[in-house]
């Protein structure tokens, strides 16, 4: 009911029907007005810590669970810090900030669930009486959490559902799957699985690719100046920011190559290609630590001046790329050195004073570091999706503790996780001189590896995105450029498998040299991807 009282409106604030409520689950609230959802900023801990609106992703840090403080009213419990909803500083205040804080079961810490319409609730504080919203009725990540006027806006209505509901909310069925809003069924826009791959721009317009990417590889910028200079120096060429030379600015390794996958077109009409990039910078961060690969890269993330360079290097590379709807698969190999150290919360890293702007609330360790470069990426690059590289080179033997490990590395706050299959294709491997190991597929290995990929995909309800799959065609005469592999053959021949994983993304190219590619395969990952994209391709499941 809503009664006019001269011009002020006064919505009714009869409490909801809570019989339905279920105090031992955890809840995600879907704003009305955006379709984003209630979430602790950054996965912050502290007392005062913000609580901001952003596209659901399953985290942690977006689950809710409601504690009874008596006569109707209820304490919100953030899943990631332990700490409830507050009026900050007992204000009166219209537009004053909600936030995070110890809970005392105060009044300041009380809400009632006022109803709206079609099952929306108002959250209305008893201390102040006014109900929660998001400030100027935004719809952008990151917009604030405050408390106004109970006028019954959307901005205001809140749609409790579940936490364990996999997929996109009521509220949002046609919200994009990029930048934190990813589910099983729905990657990147769209519901079917994305093909492409590392190619030459003839082979990527020969069929209907979906994805292309590239390596992000060098050490951080040599120069802060580097950043906001109009133009590279000769003396920055190393960096990746000047691989284009004197004549170009800073970036546009991303920035050109971003539009050029926006122009792509195939048959003579326009056909848009999304970008995933590699980010594989900490490996040169442990060459700039003196020990290299794996223990440099370790000891690197736990000195505060090179984290420092590192991180700021990592946002201008998300700042480049901006608005684009891109992928960015983070450190591939890292996270698995990482792991053999044990506790990845207990592995050291300078992660606060080294970006103390984005991320002044993580914890000092590996953990908190992907953490760090999940939320800066949502932060910089909102339409792109961001996933953790599947680093369990002991999958086989333990893979409860992988699944344990990417929990503790806040896999659920990413968009997808990314494993590669193989660098090298198979007939390489096999060479004598090349060691002469079995690293063709056979159902059985085939199986096993989509049972692996399923049941990550499954414990942070994210799809997986298989990516540097070897191009090798079995035609091959196992020469330099032509060595036989057979997983282009039996993933394109089993795609329903592949959906049953929650793959969202095939991804094919070799990690190292004289391997097959798309342009000396004999055209089988062209004929192939052509083939399904005519048949209509393969839902996500």
């Amino acid at each position: 009911m809503v009664v006019v009282a001269g011009s002020a409106v006064v919505v009714s604030q009869a409490s909801a029907d809570q019989k339905t409520l279920d105090l031992k689950k955890w809840y995600v609230l879907v704003n009305r007005n955006s379709g984003k959802v209630l979430d602790d900023r950054g996965s912050a801990k502290n007392d005062g810590a913000a609580v901001v609106q952003w596209a659901r992703n399953g985290g942690a840090d977006q689950q809710w669970r409601f504690v009874d403080a008596g006569d109707g009213y209820y304490r919100l419990k953030n899943r990631t810090s332990g700490k409830v909803l507050d009026d900050l500083g007992w204000s009166k205040t219209a537009g004053s900030a909600i936030v995070q804080w110890k809970d005392q079961n105060a009044a300041n810490q009380q809400f009632k669930l006022a109803k709206s319409s079609k099952g929306y609730v108002r959250l209305v504080n008893r201390f102040s009486g006014m109900a929660v919203g998001v400030r100027n009725a935004a719809k952008a990540n990151g917009g604030n959490v405050v408390q106004n006027r109970d006028r019954g806006g959307a901005e205001q209505q809140w749609q409790l559902v579940p936490a364990g509901s996999v997929g996109t909310s009521p509220a949002t069925p046609s919200s994009p799957a990029a930048g934190g809003s990813s589910s099983l069924t729905r990657f990147m826009g769209g519901n079917k699985i994305l093909v492409g791959g590392s190619m030459s721009d003839a082979s990527a317009a020969a069929a209907p690719f979906d994805v292309r990417y590239a390596y992000i590889h060098s050490r951080p910028a040599p120069s802060s100046a580097a950043y906001t200079a109009a133009r590279c120096k000769d003396e920055w060429s190393g960096w990746w920011g000047c691989w284009g030379g004197n004549t170009t600015a800073p970036g546009n390794q991303v920035t050109w190559q971003d539009a050029q996958a926006a122009k792509a077109t195939y048959q003579g009409k326009s056909r848009p290609q999304k970008y995933l990039w590699t980010w594989y910078s900490l490996r040169d961060l442990g060459d700039a630590a003196g020990e290299g690969d794996g223990p440099g890269e370790v000891k690197a993330i736990n000195r505060l001046d090179l984290l420092t360079r590192y991180l700021n290097d990592y946002r201008f590379f998300l700042q480049k790329i901006g608005n684009s709807h891109d992928m960015i698969d983070l450190e591939p190999d890292f996270w698995g050195f990482a792991r053999s150290l044990g506790n990845l919360h207990q592995v050291p890293s300078q992660v606060s004073g080294a970006n103390p702007t984005d991320c002044g609330s993580q914890e000092n360790s590996a953990a908190g570091l992907a953490r760090c470069l999940i939320s800066m990426a949502h932060k910089y690059a909102p339409n792109t999706a961001v996933g953790l590289h599947l680093s369990c080179f002991d999958w086989q033997s333990n893979l409860q503790k992988c699944v344990k490990d990417y929990a503790d590395l806040g896999a659920k706050n990413a968009d997808f996780l990314v494993t590669d299959v193989s660098d090298r294709d198979a007939g390489w491997y096999a060479q004598p001189a090349h060691g002469g190991s079995d690293h063709f597929w056979t159902d059985q290995k085939a199986a096993a590896s989509l049972k692996f990929w399923k049941t990550m995909a499954e414990s942070v309800g994210k799809p997986v995105v298989l990516w540097q799959i070897p191009v090798g065609n079995m035609a091959g005469n196992n020469t330099p450029g032509h060595f036989k592999d057979d997983k282009v053959d039996w993933l394109f021949g089993h795609m329903d498998k592949v959906a049953n994983a929650h793959i969202a993304g095939l991804l094919f190219g070799a990690g190292w040299t004289e391997q097959t590619t798309p342009e000396t395969d004999g055209g089988n990952l062209i004929r192939k991807t052509t083939a399904l994209h005519d048949a209509g391709g393969t839902t996500l499941k």
